[in-house]
């Protein structure tokens, strides 16, 4: 086991990347710390020092957002930990970044105990996700598990997908080259077998059902 770890960590705020920097300098796990503000920048430091033994990144950074950022390094440097800290905590990024296997994700709020606990877990080759991370991921999958026997048609998904990027019915009738009425007939499909009241909510329950989790 190494004595001194080396991390890159990444946030767009600089305040609190300062501070996050004073935390973590204040363990005697970690080593060197080098500072980036957004994705490609962090890129760019991994192409510098091949020294590197964790990124910790926030989600929502200019250039490269944190979740494409993580597939980078794990088809790039599979051996470096990653871990995500993040105020986002609803079902799509978390199922996202569980997806993309990164080895830890708590939020922005835990206190610096919590932050100092969790890296020190990661490093040691635990993943370490924060107690309301998994709760949302249990929850999603539950309802996954209860809304399973819900099959769209083809068609279906792709109006609902549609809808989700906000295109009208107009739209929709354009693009697939159908009527305005199937539109509406598909909508109305849709709305009977998801048991949702609106469009929205059908939209909602696309989103947490990971019908367009990438």
């Amino acid at each position: 086991m190494k004595l001194k770890y080396n991390l890159i960590i990444a946030d767009d705020h600089v305040m609190f990347l300062d501070g996050l920097h004073s935390i973590l300098s204040e363990m005697e796990e970690v080593g060197q710390i080098h500072l980036a503000t957004e994705g490609t920048q962090v890129l760019r430091l991994l192409n510098q020092f091949d020294d590197i033994d964790m990124v910790i990144s926030d989600i929502n950074m200019p250039k490269m957002d944190g979740i494409q950022l993580l597939s980078e390094v794990k088809k790039n440097s599979p051996h470096i930990k990653y871990f995500i800290l993040s105020m986002l905590d609803d079902v799509r990024t978390i199922n996202k970044v569980v997806q993309k296997e990164a080895d830890g994700y708590i939020l922005k709020f835990a206190d610096k105990e919590e932050l100092k606990d969790a890296v020190k877990d990661v490093l040691k080759g635990n993943r370490h996700y924060s107690n309301k991370v998994k709760e949302k991921y249990m929850e999603s999958k539950f309802e996954r598990k209860q809304n399973s026997h819900i099959e769209l048609s083809k068609r279906e998904k792709e109006i609902l997908k549609l809808l989700m990027e906000e295109f009208t019915s107009k739209e929709i009738s354009d693009k697939l080259f159908i009527s305005i009425n199937t539109v509406e007939t598909h909508r109305k499909n849709i709305l009977l077998k998801t048991g949702c009241k609106t469009t929205v909510g059908a939209v909602k329950f696309a989103i947490d059902n990971g019908y367009y989790d990438e």
